[in-house]
């Protein structure tokens, strides 16, 4: 019991830190990752929040993943409900930043703090990710590396927002160098002593597609 509340904890504080880090990407303004691309498509299209549309897009995805049987846990459901919230909450309090320097420095520092709460999530283990469910899920129905399945996802989502009106920029190269890099360095450090966060037995040593699919998960917790 006591190992499901410090797995709970752990879950929850990935959560809160990855969200938090999102909106300081988002008021960053230089341009999101091609997953938020089509989040911010759906706040100005359909006049979301942006914690409801990282909400509804998040349950999307879980239900996608569902019938594809990529795989659904607990917290699938439950991070981009909790997350939206939080987004909510959070965005209004982080100004619009100004000046390059600035804007560039919170992408990055964002984009790396995102990623610690992405490898969180992940050592908690309550489920995979609504994105990463959907990659495993097609990569079983079609019978294709989950590293291309990735790759095809994330051009997809790029157009997407693209063709609904959402701007790339300088930010979303940025996320698309760091995210992975991140996420392993957070993973590795998280998994050794004194830190021991390795609460659900998580395994640092990915190799091959594995890691390939699980190395955006800070980036789709947000829409888990």
């Amino acid at each position: 019991m006591n190992r499901t509340f410090t797995r709970a904890g752990v879950f929850l504080l990935g959560l809160l830190i990855s969200c938090t880090a999102y909106c300081l990407t988002v008021r960053a303004n230089i341009g999101l990752g091609p997953l938020f691309l089509v989040q911010v498509a759906l706040e100005k299209h359909l006049g979301m929040s942006a914690g409801t549309a990282a909400m509804v897009l998040g349950l999307l995805l879980v239900a996608l993943s569902a019938l594809l049987r990529g795989g659904v846990g607990v917290g699938t459901v439950l991070a981009p409900v909790l997350g939206g919230v939080i987004i909510d909450i959070t965005l209004p309090l982080i100004p619009t930043l100004q000046g390059t320097a600035l804007q560039v420095a919170a992408c990055v520092f964002g984009t790396v703090v995102m990623m610690l709460g992405g490898a969180l999530i992940t050592q908690a283990q309550f489920g995979v990710g609504g994105m990463d469910g959907l990659m495993r899920g097609l990569s079983g129905s079609l019978g294709a590396p989950l590293g291309h399945i990735r790759l095809g996802m994330e051009a997809t989502l790029l157009l997407l927002g693209l063709l609904l009106g959402s701007t790339a920029g300088v930010g979303t190269i940025i996320t698309a160098l760091l995210v992975g890099h991140s996420y392993q360095f957070w993973m590795h450090l998280l998994g050794k002593q004194p830190f021991g966060f390795a609460v659900g037995q998580a395994s640092t040593q990915q190799t091959g597609s594995d890691q390939a699919g699980s190395e955006l998960a800070g980036e789709s917790a947000l829409v888990h």
